[in-house]
């Protein structure tokens, strides 16, 4: 398995059913990224999704309903638990 490339960070927002750009950031200004993607996402009623893709486009995390009972947060992508 190849190392991943964190140098940047590609978020993608999908709030109408198709996956959208949002941002390319620095990887040192994640947290505060992933921190005003949450408050975009409460502002909107949770009726919009976000996921986090390393440099090479490989898939990091993902917000949107967790599968506890349908709070929203972080988390990392189905299939991926450790």
């Amino acid at each position: 398995m190849s190392e991943r490339d964190f140098t940047q960070v590609t978020l993608k927002v999908n709030c109408s059913g198709s996956w959208a750009n949002l941002l390319v950031c620095p990887s040192e200004h994640y947290d505060e990224v992933k921190a005003a993607c949450v408050i975009l996402a409460t502002a909107a009623g949770q009726r919009v999704k976000f996921k986090a893709l390393d440099a090479a486009g490989g898939l990091l995390e993902e917000y949107g309903p967790l599968r506890n009972g349908g709070l929203y947060g972080w988390h990392e992508p189905k299939g991926r638990r450790s």
